[in-house]
This record gives C-alpha cells, sequence and structure tokens, in this order.
C-alpha cells in the first residue's frame, strides 16, 4: 500500500526535533518502505554502508534552488518515492527519487518534507551527512527572493541548535569536498554540474551565520593544481614516531635517521598566532584567539597546497587530540609562515608527538 508512513515519520520527527518552531509546516512525502529500500540500497552501492536503516547523522547543511517556479510543482517532484522517467541523467545511478527535508516557497514560508535525520538524495557524495533545503525557483526567470533567504537563515540557526553542523554549502560548491574525508561516493564519474543558489547568495549566508563558527570550505585539490598555484604555501605532511635520538658509532654502520611518511590530514590554517593568543597541552592547541583563515585537506601523501594573501599565518595539523603544531620563532609564533606577493611557500610539518629525541 502506497501511502507515507506516518507512524513512523511522527516517530522520528519528535525525536530528532525537540522544539519544532511555528513557522515551519509539516508537508510530508511518501517515505514508505519502497523508499526505505532504495534509501539503503543507495548507501550501500554508492557509500559502501551497510545498514538495514536509512538513518543519517548530520553534520552539513546543502542549498539548493528547485529549478520549478511553483512549490506545487516543486513539491509534486520529491513526493514519489521513485525518481520519474524524465530524470534520465541520474536514474542510471539509483531509481531512489531525489528529497530533502525541507522545501522554502517563494513567500519565505518553511515546509518540512520529512524528518532531518532520514536519508534525503540531493547531493552526490554527501547524503550520508547532509540536512538538503530546497528553494523554490531558479537564477533566471524566478531569482530566490530576500523572504527566502531570511528563511534559509533562521532554519539553518536552528537546525544549528539541534545537530554539530560544521558546514553550510551551495550545491553548486559540493565537488569541492571530493578529496575530503566527508565525500564518500564510489563511482568517480558520477558527478553532475550544479549552479544553485551561487557565490553571492552563499558568500552572504556564511557571513551572516558566521556566530555558528563553520568550518571553512575546503580547498579544492585537483590533479594539476599544485602547479596551477601563483601565491601561497605548498607543502607536506610527515608522521614521524618512535626512537628517533642520534647514534654514535662507525660511519658505515650507523642506521640512517627515518625521514617519516607522508599522511592525509585536515591543515588549518590561521592569521599569525602566537603562544600567549591559544591553549596548549603537549604540543596541542585549542581556544586560538586568532581568525581561522582558510582549511585544507592534504592528498593521501601529505601534500597539499592552497592560495593565500601576502601576510604571516600559523599552520596546525588537526589530530584527535587537538590542533598539532611544534615549531616557533624567536617571536614565539606557532609554525609560522611568510606569504609574500606573487611567491609560494613552501612548508613541511611533522607531525612528531609520539616520536622521542
Amino acid at each position: 500500500m502506497r501511502l507515507p508512513v506516518f507512524i513512523l515519520w511522527l516517530t522520528l520527527f519528535a525525536a530528532c526535533s525537540s522544539s519544532k518552531p511555528p513557522e515551519i509546516v509539516s508537508k510530508p512525502i511518501i517515505f514508505d518502505d519502497e523508499r526505505t529500500a532504495l534509501s539503503v540500497e543507495y548507501m550501500r552501492e554508492h557509500y559502501g554502508i551497510e545498514t538495514n536503516s536509512a538513518v543519517i547523522d548530520p553534520c552539513m547543511v546543502v542549498v539548493h534552488w528547485t529549478a520549478i517556479p511553483t512549490f506545487e510543482g516543486s513539491f509534486r517532484a520529491f513526493y514519489e518515492s521513485r525518481l520519474p522517467s524524465s530524470r534520465t541523467g541520474i536514474k542510471e545511478a539509483s531509481a531512489l527519487n531525489v528529497s530533502v527535508p525541507y522545501l522554502i516557497d517563494r513567500d519565505g514560508t518553511i515546509y518540512q518534507l520529512m524528518p532531518d535525520t532520514l536519508f534525503a538524495r540531493h547531493v552526490i557524495g554527501l547524503n550520508h551527512c547532509a540536512i538538503g533545503i530546497e528553494n523554490v525557483g531558479d537564477g533566471d526567470q524566478h531569482p530566490l527572493t530576500e523572504e527566502q533567504y531570511q528563511a534559509n537563515k533562521a532554519l539553518i540557526r536552528y537546525l544549528a541548535k539541534n545537530y554539530d553542523i560544521d558546514y553550510v554549502i551551495g550545491h553548486h560548491e559540493y565537488q569541492q569536498f571530493r578529496q575530503h574525508p566527508l565525500w564518500l561516493e564510489k563511482d568517480p564519474n558520477y558527478l553532475t554540474e550544479k549552479s544553485d543558489p551561487g557565490d553571492a547568495f552563499m558568500k552572504r549566508l556564511r557571513q551572516d551565520l558566521k556566530p555558528l563558527n563553520l568550518q571553512p570550505m575546503p580547498e579544492i585539490q585537483e590533479p594539476g593544481r599544485q602547479s596551477q598555484l601563483e601565491q601561497g604555501i605548498r607543502g607536506q605532511v610527515i608522521w614521524l614516531e618512535g626512537n628517533l635520538m642520534p647514534t654514535i658509532g662507525d660511519e658505515n654502520n650507523t642506521p640512517p635517521r627515518p625521514d617519516g611518511e607522508g599522511i592525509q590530514r585536515t591543515v588549518h590554517i590561521y592569521d599569525l598566532t602566537s603562544r600567549n593568543e591559544a591553549s596548549s597541552t603537549d604540543g596541542f592547541f585549542s581556544d586560538i584567539a586568532e581568525e581561522r583563515i582558510k582549511s585544507v585537506e592534504t592528498d593521501q601523501n601529505g601534500y597539499f597546497s592552497v592560495a593565500l594573501e601576502p601576510g604571516g599565518y600559523s599552520l596546525f595539523v588537526e589530530e584527535a587530540q587537538g590542533l598539532f603544531a611544534n615549531s616557533f620563532d624567536g617571536a614565539g609564533n606557532i609554525n609560522p609562515v611568510k606569504v609574500s606577493a606573487d611567491s609560494i611557500s613552501q612548508v613541511e610539518l611533522k607531525v612528531d608527538y609520539k616520536a622521542y629525541y
């Protein structure tokens, strides 16, 4: 029987929405056994996630536009469990229909179509961790309205109170996560080019959401990017551990000290930071007073490159215990790097808290 599973819907909604604001209108789409099965299949085939439940743990919000001029048409596009035959571009990847938890009409009314923590197909590679917000309209004859912008801002602030939201991105920005640990898509050829909702909308939105302390967007790491860098920092993160104490003996019998190996990590780049501008324990830093400028994911061998304005910066490597740094200049600045105009600064970041010398 193809009816919405209202009991399941209401149970999950109560669990994930402790204080539903009155301005959010409930308008559920079908989320029946078929949609659940297709969602579980999608998670297995595309992400390698073995589960019997179509539940996610969100840490990201993705903002879209529907490219459909009316609310009614937009709602119909998400309502059914199976993708319509007209969606030939993505049907080969899965029969699961696209959907999102939230749809915002042109007057700013927010409609909730499904619970936040149910799996929705709306962004390649990131559905397993992303809450989607669709906006009725497009970037041409029906540009997004100021009412929609304000509704997006209010809704995301509300979501950030209920979930640990690290990223707020536009649909057009999703490919920037292709080298990020959150990216799980197994098919490298399953990609689409998107333009919604545009740079101007997202720049304004993230600026207004600064109090949420969102993570910076990752740098795009693509083949050939290093050779294209004209100004900034290029480097490698190296892992060292064990006994690195110097030995005395015959030159021919003394084993060389290990050079370490490159590791995949996140490098966080702050304005130049001194010791007294951060808390530290055994080389791990927190509560950094200076502004974080960018974060960049290294490749599997530890290499990274990032474009930066001229100036002084401090670099930290993210570890489970905190942000690691082990180099200081005479003024007490942490892992200092200077970027000059039209030049590239080379760095090597050694992560050696498990080594002894």
